[in-house]
């Protein structure tokens, strides 16, 4: 079992993010628009999530190549979820994925920690959505709407001027 614990609260807005997938690099990054300094992660040997020292999340990697992703045809990405300030009360904790998935489409991609069915999904940033079950733990992770780059180009256009992680 995951349990990556999670403090949940409402919100209005959630910050300005995009999720890039660099075909020279075979890597996933989701950057955040945001003025937290790096404190802290969550990672495992395939990826990483980076975190303030209020647990608040800063950015995330995912190491695992594209074509290691597991294709489900009918995979869709949750149509609704509900904006909220989500902070990791996790620190330094090394974790597994079950796995990561996407559709024959491939623009996205989904890190999965439990088999469990979920009962929420949040948007914790712009094309970053959790997953979360009744316990307030992580179940899952989708990045949405992947940006096509080679050599981070896009992404480091994207961060240009911005206030990131």
């Amino acid at each position: 079992m995951c349990h990556i614990h999670l403090a949940i609260s409402e919100t209005k807005r959630v910050p300005e993010a995009r999720a890039f997938y660099d075909t020279m690099e075979e890597t996933l990054n989701v950057v955040i628009r945001t003025s937290g300094k790096f404190y802290s992660y969550i990672q495992g040997d395939r990826y990483s999530i980076d975190l303030d020292r209020r647990g608040n999340v800063l950015g995330m990697e995912i190491f695992a190549p594209r074509n290691e992703w597991t294709v489900v045809p009918d995979l869709v990405p949750p149509d609704k979820s509900e904006l909220r300030k989500i902070r990791i009360l996790e620190h330094r904790k090394e974790i597994e994925p079950i796995g990561f998935f996407t559709n024959e489409q491939g623009g996205f991609c989904r890190m999965r920690f439990t088999e469990e069915n979920v009962s929420y999904y949040f948007m914790v940033a712009q094309d970053l959505v959790f997953e979360v079950n009744v316990m307030d733990e992580l179940s899952a992770v989708w990045a949405l709407n992947l940006v096509q780059d080679f050599g981070f180009k896009k992404e480091m256009k994207y961060r240009k001027g911005m206030n990131v992680a």
